[in-house]
């Protein structure tokens, strides 16, 4: 059985941050500085007082997105484990971020979008091989393969492409999480058809944009451990 690793994004607040590492998340996620009116962003205030809470054997993470200059700006004060870049980013962008991030012992996680005109806009090719092939060249920690972009962040019930995801899976010589309608019914289903070692949950986990459910969170980690066919 593969050991898969669970990020959870989107968190608010104390109890839910201390419900997450009560129960062994690997990175607890904190949508800050989203140029987008998402119903998950914090101030930098409030991410940076969470993101304290967190012990030291585990994760955390900043999803974010915006000019190189404000990502590195707000990655050095927060100083998270990873940042998550998921919004527009070039691929000029997440190299200057990633280099620059390196030296700080912070990773870099790089979206690459499903939409084809997007990966367009961002990498100069819509072609997904070539994408991963120029990333994997970067100083990136790990690419994202998520059904959410933009301009559907703040929407629930994504569904997730999976042939997307195995592709990036199988191209990829760095980690490759998946994100994006998955949920503790769907969960084992996905991570057996991709053979992804890396989930990221949000909605799939909540009552409310912000308020995650500990049944629901619970009963996901328990399948996704529980569960000897994966």
């Amino acid at each position: 059985m593969r050991n898969i690793k669970v990020k959870i994004c989107g968190l608010k607040n104390e109890n839910d941050v201390r419900l997450c590492m009560r129960l062994g998340i690997d990175i607890l996620g904190f949508v800050t500085g989203y140029p987008l009116p998402v119903p998950w962003n914090l101030t930098q205030a409030e991410a940076s007082a969470l993101i304290k809470l967190i012990a030291p054997e585990q994760k955390s993470s900043i999803i974010t997105g915006g000019t190189p200059e404000k990502v590195i700006r707000l990655a050095c004060e927060l100083r998270p484990s990873f940042v998550q870049l998921h919004y527009k980013e070039t691929l000029e962008d997440t190299i200057i971020i990633a280099n620059a991030l390196k030296k700080l012992d912070i990773g870099v996680i790089k979206t690459i979008p499903p939409v084809k005109e997007d990966r367009m806009a961002q990498f100069g090719t819509a072609n997904v091989e070539t994408v991963v092939k120029k990333l994997c060249k970067t100083n990136i920690f790990a690419l994202l393969a998520d059904s959410r972009v933009p301009d559907n962040s703040f929407k629930k019930g994504t569904s997730l492409d999976l042939e997307f995801c195995s592709q990036i899976i199988r191209l990829s010589n760095k980690p490759v999480i998946i994100a994006g309608g998955i949920h503790a019914d769907n969960v084992c289903s996905i991570v057996r058809k991709t053979k992804a070692e890396f989930i990221d949950i949000m909605t799939g986990v909540e009552k409310a944009p912000g308020q995650k459910d500990p049944q629901l969170l619970s009963r996901l980690l328990s399948n996704v451990r529980n569960n000897k066919t994966i």
